[in-house]
């Protein structure tokens, strides 16, 4: 128990660091405001603080600092105040007239979820696979059993299978997949608990990022679901090349 948390805290750390360094080129120059990183389950939140300054003065010098902050974070940072990612992710598919489509491994529906709690949802997602048991991932997507015997079900040409699966089967233009291990157990010195890899497939072509995310298994499901819908954005938004945390 020692040990997971001294590496859930590592891991968290480094969620942070990533963070504050994408921002040190701007950080200096956000003065006289403060900047507070808020690190949670869904990410870094940003927040700027005006001290000391007139209510007009205040308002110029916050909306100077979130230009920098945009400009800093580049394609990294999704939206103010309250905005749900899910939401940003069918406006962006709504205004480019496509289509969206999930496969979903250990996040057990829960982007499909979120996509669907959004009114109108149904303009722009087709729908999702569910297939946790390696059966279902051959009999519903079509993964050949022989990759997975090979790689494993919680593997980037896997990831990569389902959805390229999803895409076709569901006649989506951007399909999302999602493996991993969410623990406690299942995991091993070569795939830990914590690994996870996306697949994003277009009718261009497909790939998958793999990713070791922090927590219990309830925050290792929301992370996944998290970035999956982020990856969705980036390539709708055309921010498919900005690098970003595989850790």
């Amino acid at each position: 128990m020692i040990e997971w948390q001294r590496a859930y805290n590592d891991l968290k750390q480094r969620y942070f660091v990533q963070s504050k360094e994408r921002l040190d080129q701007v950080e200096h120059r956000l003065a006289p405001l403060s900047l507070a990183y808020l690190p949670g389950v869904a990410g870094v939140d940003l927040r700027l603080t005006a001290w000391n300054l007139a209510p007009d003065a205040a308002d110029a010098a916050l909306a100077a600092g979130m230009a920098l902050l945009r400009e800093g974070a580049a394609g990294w940072a999704y939206g103010e105040e309250d905005q749900d990612l899910a939401a940003l992710v069918l406006q962006a598919a709504r205004e480019r007239g496509l289509h969206l489509g999930t496969a979903e491994s250990c996040t057990g529906g829960g982007i499909g979820a979120r996509l669907t709690a959004i009114p109108g949802s149904s303009e722009v997602y087709r729908g999702g696979v569910v297939a946790y048991d390696n059966r279902l991932k051959v009999d519903l997507l079509g993964v050949p059993g022989a990759l997975l015997a090979r790689a494993g079900a919680v593997s980037a040409e896997v990831a990569e299978a389902m959805a390229s699966a999803a895409l076709g089967r569901l006649g989506a233009d951007l399909a999302v997949s999602v493996t991993g291990i969410a623990g406690p157990g299942g995991g091993s010195p070569e795939k830990p608990v914590g690994l996870v890899y996306l697949g994003l497939a277009t009718r261009a072509g497909v790939r998958a990022t793999r990713h070791q995310f922090p927590g219990d298994r309830e925050d290792v499901r929301a992370r996944a679901g998290q970035m999956a819908l982020f990856r969705m954005l980036q390539e709708l938004t055309g921010q498919r090349g900005v690098a970003g945390p595989t850790v």
